[in-house]
Formats: C-alpha cells, sequence, structure tokens
C-alpha cells in the first residue's frame, strides 16, 4: 500500500498539471552499498536535492524505499518486485499519477528538478514525451517529461516490466529531444568520484540549473 510522509505536512496543488515520479531504488553498490538517496551532497542528500528543486505545487510520488523526514508532502510506493528495475519501478508509480503530465527523476541527478519543470512545460504537440539529450547526444529517460496516457500504453506495450530497461520502454512511444544548457543539468551520481565531481559544481554553481531548448 502506498504510504503518505512528510516532515511539512504540506499537500500539493491538486490542480498542477503533473506529477513527479523519484526513483530512489538504486542499490548505490559503487559508493560503498549506500542508498543513493541517503548519499549527502553539502549539506542535504540526493533525495532532499531533488524534492527541493520540485515546484511546490507538484504532487510527488516517491518510488523505494521510505524516506526518513522528507521535507515536503510525499507518496511513497515500492516497484513489484522490490529491486524488479526502472521500468516496474516507474510502472507502479504511474499507478498512483492523475495528472495527464508526469515527470520522472531518479534520486542520483541532484541538479535536474529545474530542467524537468521546463520538460514538463514545454511537450511538443504530437510528442509523447520530451528527453534530453546529454553531452554525449544520449537520451536520458530518468529525467524526462511523459504524458503519462502515452506512458500508460507503452508500459502495457512491454508487457514484463521487471529487468527491462527504459530505453526499451520509450521505442513504444513519439520522442522529442532537447539539449540541456550545461552538463551539470544530467549529471548523475554512481561513483565517489561522481560525488566529488558533484561537490566542485555545487560550489560554482549553488546547484541552480539552466536550460535551453534544442
Amino acid at each position: 500500500m502506498p504510504s503518505i510522509r512528510s516532515a511539512a505536512l504540506t499537500t500539493a496543488d491538486a490542480t498542477a498539471a503533473w506529477t513527479a515520479i523519484v526513483l530512489t531504488g538504486g542499490s548505490g553498490t559503487r559508493l560503498g552499498g549506500r542508498s543513493k538517496a541517503e548519499v549527502v551532497l553539502g549539506e542535504a542528500t540526493l533525495l532532499e536535492h531533488v524534492l527541493q528543486g520540485l515546484p511546490a505545487g507538484v504532487n510527488v510520488v516517491v518510488v523505494g524505499p521510505e524516506p526518513a523526514t522528507p521535507s515536503r508532502a510525499v507518496i511513497v510506493t515500492r516497484e513489484s518486485p522490490t529491486g524488479g528495475g526502472p521500468v516496474a519501478a516507474l510502472a507502479a508509480g504511474l499507478q498512483l499519477v492523475t495528472t495527464p503530465l508526469v515527470g520522472v527523476i531518479a534520486t542520483d541527478m541532484p541538479f535536474a528538478s529545474g530542467l524537468l519543470a521546463r520538460l514538463t512545460a514545454t511537450i511538443p504537440p504530437g510528442a509523447d514525451a520530451l528527453v534530453p539529450l546529454d553531452a554525449t547526444g544520449r537520451r536520458q529517460p530518468l529525467c524526462a517529461a511523459y504524458r503519462s496516457a502515452a506512458l500508460h500504453r507503452a508500459v502495457q506495450s512491454l508487457g514484463t516490466v521487471e529487468n527491462a530497461s527504459l530505453r526499451s520502454l520509450i521505442e513504444h512511444l513519439a520522442i522529442a529531444e532537447t539539449t540541456a544548457a550545461r552538463p551539470a543539468d544530467l549529471e548523475d551520481i554512481d561513483t565517489p568520484s561522481d560525488l566529488d565531481r558533484s561537490q566542485a559544481i555545487m560550489r560554482v554553481t549553488k546547484g541552480t540549473s539552466t536550460w535551453m531548448t534544442g
């Protein structure tokens, strides 16, 4: 059963056009086995960087372990089976979405929340999703905006979600692409060196995010 956790005991604006699904189930094997959501960057956990960067009026679904003291209202659920991978997690979170749009973000992308908010505001007509490209030109579906109905259809078309890749899922969608303004927007933290690099980015940018269409 989903649960609702909130340190601030606030509720999201029911009229918001989109819902954020935050995927927190990464094991953090290369970070010493720590849960990625609990890894500290600067003065906050990676999960808190993501939550604090999302607009106040957006409903948030966290898919993963229960966060201890989230700074905003969140609904928490788990993928089935537990540890079944990102598509299984996304499918679980999607069951709790009632808005026409959904923004998906991984907890290890601490600078991506601002980009995600802009993506959800600019999905082109006729596109099922707006997915940013990283500095190497690769799509990053773990920080992307989707039309909820199309995403439901894609999950159904995929069939088995356990251990499926997000790239196989988005093959069932009409994708529009965009380019992030800075490589830092799509920085993800998998290793101690990634964490060190993100600490340096924090010192230079204070964690702010800029964005442009591409």
